[in-house]
């Protein structure tokens, strides 16, 4: 249809990234610069991306996400980070004090917008032939990185981002049908949705990605069954990210 429709619907995530190969500055600074002009919450742009330059600091992330090797051989690996340290600095630069912080909308809208910068991100990345991975597991190590990458009150590190050659070809891997995530007016009822739940199934595991061990909503089902990171209440509490449960700045728990 068109070359950027063409490439979204090609998008896939690398996990094997050919060692060795630098991007060119001006490929980096290019992608840099479409990130930061993502759409965000009243021009916000709630987020900060921090570029993993020290070897010695990428392989100590690497080694504390044994299960994500790529981000050890990609070309740039990147932490985004949910932030409104600066927020907060305005905020007391002229209120005196910020007092949104820790409520869940403060934490919803820097979630949406770093999102949005990460996504800008890919297709840039992409549009320029390489390959990419974003990386959700570094949540399991969200307290380490705050230490590591020295991270202010009010950020958290949502997750990184893995860009290179790729060095094994991935395969376009499909998709729940489109009624089952598009609806017209109001929501679908449940029983659509199981229906079309079932059948991804089967069509995943006709799939058949090898790193897949269990049904489609059986892993689901198993990974809904409890808090995946535990440890990370406690630290968006620490970094101020949920100090008001409730919703309202005097709600403090």
């Amino acid at each position: 249809m068109n070359p950027v429709i063409d490439l979204l619907s090609q998008h896939r995530s690398y996990r094997h990234f050919k060692n060795g190969h630098t991007l060119p500055e001006a490929e980096i600074q290019a992608i840099l610069t479409a990130a930061r002009q993502a759409p965000s919450w009243m021009n916000g742009q709630h987020y900060s991306i921090i570029r993993i330059t020290d070897p010695a600091l990428r392989a100590q992330i690497a080694a504390a996400q044994p299960g994500n090797p790529q981000i050890a051989s990609c070309s740039e690996f990147w932490v985004f980070v949910a932030d409104a340290h600066r927020a907060e600095l305005a905020s007391r630069a002229y209120a005196g004090s910020f007092a949104a912080a820790g409520t869940p909308d403060t934490l919803l809208t820097l979630s949406v917008d770093t999102a949005m910068a990460a996504q800008n991100t890919i297709v840039a990345a992409e549009s320029l032939g390489y390959a990419i991975c974003p990386i959700g597991g570094l949540r399991q190590i969200a307290t380490q990185l705050v230490d590591w990458l020295a991270l202010p009150p009010h950020t958290f590190p949502l997750f990184g981002l893995c860009i290179g050659v790729a060095d094994i070809d991935m395969r376009l891997k499909p998709r729940l049908p489109q009624q089952a995530v598009v609806f017209e007016n109001r929501y679908a009822p449940d029983a659509q949705l199981e229906a079309d739940l079932a059948s991804y199934e089967h069509t995943m595991t006709a799939f058949g990605e090898a790193r897949e061990k269990l049904p489609y909503r059986q892993k689901f089902a198993r990974y809904y069954s409890q808090t995946y990171v535990p440890a990370n209440i406690a630290l968006l509490k620490q970094q101020g990210l949920l100090t008001h449960p409730n919703g309202l700045p005097g709600d403090l728990d």
